[in-house]
């Protein structure tokens, strides 16, 4: 399980660098918000496409090597950022960087390999835990690194910084990292055309709901964070070092609830509960960020949208965990992580028009109103008589 944790914290740190400043980034090269936010969007494009077909080639030949293969990828993806000499190789290098990032579901499926029922959203709540300090301390490195003058910033050095520590999560994964998947367990390999087959792409008719859970509450979510970097400067002129602290404290909130609390808060309410919570508490943040006009009342909201966040994967993860057989838990979460992409083209692909044609915040209270459904769903699904596997 350290391993494991240390393996994704790294490549999720990676990843996080580069937020604080991509959105001024685009801007430098002319792109409007609009533009902007669709550039963020490419990146989960490319998780949507690679997600389930990274978790079905990990269920034949082993969790191990796709993760390898994929750290190395996302490597060589910010290595094209740091010289892209135009916005189409921004996004080119950004559809890549989400192809490789498909691999967060491998991690998952590798947690579900090693635990049991008992300890499964314990376990998970580990590995989320990973990705929020990866999410704490990438953006706060990027945001140093980069400097606080948007005008000024360092993008070149932080875009080979993110490749670096891919790279090394990547040598940490071939040299430490052992194989979870027994030979025994792995579905028969029958070549490439069956992987990329429609059954890839279509989420079994149990977790049909909980998926549709995860493309909502990301469209929700990315509704606030693709625009949050350019929304904070105009409003409370934040740069990309205070954009870094946002994501630190939002990482922060991440580790402490699913490193400590998630295990003891899945006892006392149980998955389907905290679901709803996660929701809820999105939802009060995106409220009062929208609303916000000093940085006291932002920080609030930020808190009560960290939790929210930090409480939904780890819990739905391990529902629909507990839904597929050994041999498909790669699959399963694959369309899971499939759909939270989804959730982050779509809420990108209208947070810029909605920022710049109406009301600044608008954004924000969109997310708020979508994140009902999340509610309802999780309603509806509590209440039919469910196999005994699910419970």
């Amino acid at each position: 399980m350290t391993i494991i944790f240390l393996v994704t914290f790294i490549g999720l740190m990676g990843f996080g660098i580069i937020l604080p400043l991509f959105p001024f980034y685009a801007e430098r090269m002319g792109a409007s918000p609009e533009i902007i936010t669709l550039t963020m969007a490419a990146f989960s494009l490319g998780q949507f496409v690679a997600a389930p077909l990274w978790g079905r080639l990990s269920d034949s030949i082993g969790r191990k090597p796709v993760l390898i293969l994929t750290l190395l990828g996302s490597a060589l993806s910010y290595v094209v950022l740091a010289y892209a000499p135009n916005l189409t190789v921004v996004i080119l290098s950004r559809i890549l960087s989400g192809l490789m990032a498909g691999n967060v579901s491998i991690a998952f499926a590798y947690v579900t390999d090693i635990t049991d029922d008992s300890n499964r959203a314990a376990g998970l709540g580990k590995v989320s835990a990973a990705l929020g300090l990866g999410f704490m301390t990438g953006p706060a490195i990027g945001g140093l690194l980069a400097g606080n003058n948007v005008e000024n910033a360092n993008y070149l050095l932080t875009a080979w910084a993110a490749a670096g520590i891919n790279f090394l999560a990547m040598v940490a994964a071939i040299v430490f990292l052992k194989e979870s998947l027994d030979a025994k367990k792995r579905k028969p390999f029958e070549g490439f055309s069956k992987i990329v087959e429609l059954a890839t792409f279509t989420p079994a008719k149990s977790i049909l709901p909980l998926v549709s859970c995860g493309l909502i509450f990301y469209t929700a979510m990315s509704l606030m964070e693709s625009i949050f970097p350019l929304w904070a400067n105009k409003i409370f002129s934040y740069g990309p070092s205070h954009i870094g602290g946002v994501f630190f404290m939002l990482g922060s909130l991440g580790v402490i609830i699913q490193g400590g609390l998630i295990g003891r808060l899945t006892n006392l309410f149980g998955e389907k509960k905290l679901v709803q919570l996660a929701a809820l508490s999105l939802m009060a943040g995106l409220i009062l960020i929208g609303s916000a006009t000093y940085a006291f009342s932002l920080w609030i909201g930020l808190f009560f949208f960290g939790c929210g966040t930090a409480m939904f994967n780890p819990s739905l993860s391990s529902l629909i965990s507990k839904s597929a057989n050994p041999t498909a838990r790669g699959l399963y979460l694959g369309h899971y992580q499939a759909a939270c992409s989804m959730g982050r083209i779509v809420g990108p692909s209208f947070s810029g028009v909605l920022y710049s044609n109406f009301h600044p915040p608008t954004p924000f209270y969109a997310g708020a109103i979508i994140a009902i459904l999340v509610l309802i769903l999780i309603a509806n699904f509590s209440l039919r008589k469910m196999p005994k596997i699910i419970e």
